[in-house]
């Protein structure tokens, strides 16, 4: 068992999801702390998942061909320095154009990770995806408590000193990976399937349409939580409290992943996660005490953890091993790109009409039951994906 090296991989999904967890939550309120209207938020925050859609796809390449680990390194790096430009100015438009470049590099790390640790699980059944990615939950449960608190005590930009040392952290790391878990050698990734195979794949491009439609529904949750319980009167802190519970209801379902999916299949688990997610979402628009919507986060690690798993396994099993990065990317690129650049506009446009968050939650869990039901009828008509235990041998 390679555990030194499993080992390594929990350390910088742990590093990598407290920088996110420091400020994508967080993002949306510190705009509006700055004055910039519900259209300017959902500008700036579709800056990420465009770049994202357009860049992606493109650095799975690059990565399937130059190493994992030496585009890492390159993307932490300047990922942890772009973060610290948010602290010295927050006009509009230096935020529009610091957040391109932040994206440009931080929108390939965990594409990346994933792509090292599904290589660690091929060469070792004895690990599971979900059992790695576990550790980036504990990072997600950490920091919200701790930056929650100092924004309170200092100010709402302390979000991104918090970034930028988590992922500068994640750069000194990386240096400890092994070669050996980088992409297959080059040589033979030559004599692979040309690429057009990957990105015509009838089943793959089936599924990231589904992907997109239930990201565009969910990426309130993502960028507006913050700005929904302050609107029921809680605090930055209450707010850190919720982000941690998130993450703390993700760590069980992560580790049990595997075998959840193992004893119902894809496609129960799947239908299972979307219509959580509709559930958590219908809950929101009806719970106004910010204490009492903490107990919605219950449903945080089945609508997203076991989403995220069933939907990472699929893809690795479309494609080839020499293109792993490249599927790996087109699935964020689906609910991290266009999935949330509409999710974004939708929410922001909503949200000037005025529109309360609570409201738009509601309109987003009918949003997300239709995709369910698309799901449902499309799942009986074509094969059931793989079993999880077989996609990660």
């Amino acid at each position: 068992m390679n555990i030194r090296e499993a080992n390594k991989l929990r350390i910088l999904y742990f590093l990598v999801f407290s920088c996110t967890a420091s400020w994508l939550p967080i993002f949306a309120d510190f705009l509006k702390e700055k004055g910039l209207t519900g259209i300017q938020i959902g500008v700036i925050l579709s800056v990420t998942p465009i770049m994202m859609f357009l860049v992606q796809p493109l650095y799975g390449v690059v990565a399937d061909r130059l190493g994992y680990k030496r585009c890492l390194l390159w993307s932490s790096f300047f990922a942890a320095l772009t973060y610290l430009f948010y602290i010295f100015e927050h006009s509009f438009g230096i935020i529009f154009v610091t957040t391109i470049f932040m994206a440009l590099f931080y929108n390939s790390i965990q594409p990346l990770l994933d792509s090292l640790s599904l290589s660690l699980v091929q060469k070792d059944p004895a690990f599971s995806y979900g059992t790695l990615r576990i550790a980036g939950a504990a990072g997600w449960a950490i920091t919200g408590t701790i930056v929650g608190h100092y924004i309170d005590s200092i100010n709402i930009a302390v979000i991104f000193v918090f970034s930028s040392v988590s992922m500068f952290l994640t750069f000194l790391f990386a240096f400890a990976l092994q070669s050996s878990t980088n992409n297959p050698d080059p040589i033979t990734a030559k004599t692979s399937h040309d690429i057009k195979k990957v990105f015509g794949h009838r089943e793959l491009i089936i599924l990231l349409v589904c992907v997109f439609l239930i990201s565009m529904g969910g990426t309130t949750i993502w960028n507006f939580y913050s700005i929904y319980m302050k609107e029921n009167g809680a605090s930055a802190t209450l707010v850190g409290y919720g982000i941690s519970f998130q993450g703390l209801c993700e760590l069980p379902l992560f580790y049990f992943s595997a075998k959840i999916i193992g004893r119902f299949g894809n496609r129960t688990t799947l239908l299972i996660t979307v219509f959580a997610l509709a559930l958590r979402m219908f809950l929101y628009s009806l719970v106004k005490d910010p204490y009492a919507a903490l107990f919605i986060e219950l449903l945080h690690g089945i609508s997203w953890s076991l989403f995220w798993v069933v939907c990472v396994e699929y893809v690795n099993s479309l494609v080839r091993e020499d293109w792993r990065a490249t599927g790996q990317s087109l699935l964020y690129a689906a609910y991290f790109g266009l999935g949330a650049i509409a999710g974004n506009f939708w929410t922001g446009y909503l949200y000037d009409m005025p529109m309360k968050i609570a409201d738009i939650f509601l309109l987003n869990a009918l949003m997300v039951s239709a995709a369910g039901l698309f799901i449902l009828t499309f799942m009986k008509k074509k094969r059931v994906l793989k079993e999880a235990s077989e996609a990660s041998s």
